[in-house]
């Protein structure tokens, strides 16, 4: 029985915390920010929303950064073949000039004067 009634007194003060409350009110220009909010116009079509990501600051110069990245790689990569070629024409002009080619068994007919 105690239990209850001190339920009942708890529950009777918390009603009467609530009495002198009022209704809120927003801050100033509240409305008039809202009201600008939803009549901003939003990108409808999907080009103009990846270039609204794009144009992002960050965005653009990581991808900016990415690519001259990637060309520099890219052109790094395209000098060790030209090596490579090279060293490789002065061989087969070294193989042309000592005639290193393999004679097959034709040739051997077509050189034989018997």
């Amino acid at each position: 029985m105690n239990k209850r009634r001190d339920i009942e007194q708890e529950i009777e003060r918390t009603l009467s915390s609530l009495d002198g409350t009022e209704r809120a009110q927003p801050d100033q220009f509240f409305f008039t920010r809202l009201r600008a909010r939803m009549q901003r116009v939003q990108p409808a079509d999907a080009w103009e929303r990846i270039i609204a990501v794009i144009s992002r600051p960050a965005i653009a110069i990581t991808a900016i950064a990415l690519i001259l990245g990637l060309n520099g790689t890219l052109a790094f990569m395209q000098w060790k073949p030209a090596e490579r070629t090279e060293q490789a024409s002065l061989q087969q002009a070294f193989a042309d000039e000592y005639a290193l080619g393999i004679n097959t068994f034709y040739d051997i007919e077509k050189n034989d004067p018997q």
